[in-house]
């Protein structure tokens, strides 16, 4: 259900008159054809007799069809309700601009220039594994939350041109379900042959899905002040080392010697000082 604030006044009776979302100055909390001070409901479902809707043309107009999409969709999951709000609409779209503008760099890279391929390569097939299960089963908001995620990592990327555009290509698939349209464009952009609708999905691979490293938190008397990142199988004997050589460690010990360091495996060095 998707949900928003009422607006209302009162008329000489007391009763209330409702007003739409258009009709009102958000920032003053005045009607704007009167000047009159609104009260502010919260939200409830869209209803007519309440004036508390959106028009899509409106919304189609200002944002386009696949902002609209992408702001129920990310929101909340299909079971709970879904407030509509004026900012929460602004930046879904300026989120799929900044997708547009990121296919429009990487179409226009030097194949010559690029390095770390593989975090790249190793985020995008965690992005393809993540989105697909989250589609699956239905959790469309927590696969919008990974193409955020995957966007962000894209945008920072030293790869070479040839991995940046198989990432873009990549994450057009991904958000073709949500943003049709945009997807579609950007696609044909990095010259993806055919429809990205009728393309074959993804297949993560599971190597890629590996991780070789892991963060390990450094509690110091049993708070949380720091922490590395060691070999996934690194021994006890060498991830104690590194710890002891971490600043927030050196500092809380002052030059004096740890009374115990315990290791847990993938998961946390304990330092009682």
């Amino acid at each position: 259900m998707v949900t928003h604030e009422i607006y209302q006044t009162r008329d000489e009776k007391g009763r209330p008159v409702y007003h739409l979302p258009e009709d009102v100055d958000h920032d003053a909390k005045t009607v704007k054809a009167t000047g009159e001070a609104v009260e502010i409901i919260p939200s409830a479902k869209m209803s007519k007799s309440k004036k508390n809707v959106v028009d899509p043309v409106s919304i189609i107009s200002s944002y386009g069809a696949d902002t609209a999409r992408w702001f129920v969709l990310s929101d909340s999951p299909p079971e709970r309700d879904v407030e509509w709000t004026a900012s929460g609409a602004e930046a879904s779209y300026k989120f799929l601009n900044r997708v547009w503008n990121l296919c429009n760099r990487i179409g226009e890279m030097d194949n010559a220039k690029g390095q770390g391929d593989d975090d790249l390569l190793r985020a995008m097939h965690h992005a393809i594994n993540d989105v697909t299960k989250g589609i699956e089963g239905f959790a469309f908001n927590t696969s919008i939350a990974k193409i955020y995620a995957f966007t962000n990592t894209l945008s920072k990327s030293k790869a070479n041109a040839a991995t940046q555009k198989l990432a873009i290509k990549t994450l057009a698939q991904l958000m073709s379900p949500f943003t049709p349209h945009l997807a579609e464009d950007i696609w044909a952009h990095q010259g993806g042959t055919g429809l990205v609708t009728q393309a074959t999905w993804p297949v993560a691979d599971p190597k890629m899905l590996v991780e070789d490293s892991v963060i390990l938190p450094i509690q110091i008397n049993g708070k949380r002040r720091s922490q590395i990142e060691v070999p996934k199988d690194m021994p006890k004997d060498e991830v104690e080392k590194i710890a002891l050589a971490d600043k927030a460690v050196i500092k809380a010990l002052d030059g004096g010697a740890p009374k115990k360091i315990i290791v847990v495996p993938g998961r946390i060095v304990n330092v009682v000082v």
